[in-house]
């Protein structure tokens, strides 16, 4: 398990970091960055308090973004949402270096689903992010490599610490 910060500090960064994570979704900024805020502070939770601190950051965050009546924010909130936990759920227990490549890529795996899928004829629908698909893909994976290694160094920065 991921050494986290003493007890009073651990609780100002959460809170910070939640707040952070809120302020992303209800910010009035494209989903793309929306999603990529989101996904950022649950890694820096998880780096700071452990695995229910990010829970708490990815799954909560989100679905409070529906504050702003956003219509294509709701009809990608299962992407993201489902994304957040499987990438929250492979850094729980692929923790250290599996997690590494096991927690961008499940992160992923829902945006390239539907992307796929909505292509074909059968499940043909339009989805707020035309055009920028790739783009989608490869910064939440970007995003989730950067928050396993910044993860990472500060567990051996702590480790080293005593």
């Amino acid at each position: 398990m991921i050494r986290t910060a003493p007890l009073p500090q651990r609780i100002f960064i959460v809170l910070f970091l939640f707040l952070a994570a809120l302020a992303c979704a209800l910010a009035p900024l494209p989903l793309l960055y929306r999603s990529l805020g989101i996904v950022l502070c649950a890694y820096l939770a998880f780096s700071a308090a452990g695995m229910p601190a990010a829970y708490l950051t990815a799954l909560l965050a989100p679905p409070i973004g529906l504050i702003r009546g956003d219509q294509e924010w709701l009809i990608m909130l299962p992407i993201v949402l489902s994304g957040n936990l499987l990438a929250m759920l492979a850094l729980e227990y692929g923790w250290r270096v599996p997690s590494l490549v096991l927690s961008p890529l499940l992160l992923v795996v829902p945006a390239v689903t539907a992307w796929r899928l909505s292509g074909q004829s059968l499940f043909e629908v339009v989805l707020p992010w035309v055009g920028q698909e790739r783009s989608w893909v490869l910064l939440h994976v970007l995003v989730g490599v950067a928050g396993v290694l910044i993860a990472l160094f500060l567990d051996r920065r702590r480790q080293r610490a005593g």
